[in-house]
């Protein structure tokens, strides 16, 4: 194999289970097995009950827009990324995400289809669950409407549990307005993005393709 055809691909989501942390403490996923090969059953099979904003998942319009696309109106072209862009925006429990904090990148972000905020929030997510889904960052109304600006750009992604925090609810609710409503413009909410490269080639975002739901739970790959 030539140096040319080599490629590696990581995952920018997190797995599920029952201690998946949940936006301000929101109900958990619930696995049941309906059947057991352990107790004599023909297969393994379960009943899986989730929130759809459970974990990695992707926010389509018609979150916060009634007449917005739901996600699973979306198609294969539409969830890849070819010029993602990765930005790290350091922030505490609490803090907002400003314009100013974006201004620096104007020239990245104005060749980006997909930009992912890594506000390093996402070392909480483990050691203070508590704070990373009560206490976390928040995306300004301001910074919004700077990336309203950026024609190209199609997807924000960021590693806190959401670009809104509890702490700052209508802030985030005015921010997801910016970005979701009137527009064909998703995010990206609760990304693995530590300890991942700094640049990647490409991201595929895939969706749970539930119908007459607004978001989903996705898995993230990108090529790196």
């Amino acid at each position: 194999m030539s140096c040319d055809s080599f490629y590696m691909w990581v995952l920018l989501s997190h797995r599920l289970s029952p201690s998946t942390p949940c936006y301000d403490n929101g109900p958990r996923l619930e696995v049941t097995a309906v059947k057991q090969l352990s107790k004599g059953d023909s297969s393994n099979t379960y009943f899986i009950k989730m929130l759809n904003h459970l974990g990695t998942h992707v926010d389509a319009p018609n979150h916060f827009d009634p007449s917005g696309r739901k996600i699973s109106s979306y198609t294969a072209d539409e969830l890849i990324f070819s010029k993602p862009t990765l930005i790290d925006v350091v922030k505490n429990v609490g803090e907002l995400v400003l314009a100013d904090d974006l201004k620096p990148y104007h020239d990245e972000i104005m060749g980006s289809d997909l930009l992912l905020i890594r506000t390093g929030i996402q070392r909480l997510r483990d050691s203070d669950p508590e704070a990373f889904m009560r206490k976390g960052p928040c995306l300004s109304v301001e910074a919004a409407e700077y990336l309203r600006g950026f024609l190209g750009l199609r997807a924000l992604g960021v590693d806190a549990i959401s670009i809104s925090s509890p702490l700052l609810r209508e802030i985030g609710r005015e921010a997801h307005r910016k970005l979701l409503v009137g527009r064909n413009f998703l995010i990206i909410e609760d990304m693995d993005l530590l300890g991942k490269p700094s640049s990647f080639k490409k991201v595929v975002v895939a969706p749970l393709m539930v119908e007459d739901v607004d978001s989903a739970p996705c898995t993230v790959f990108a090529e790196v």
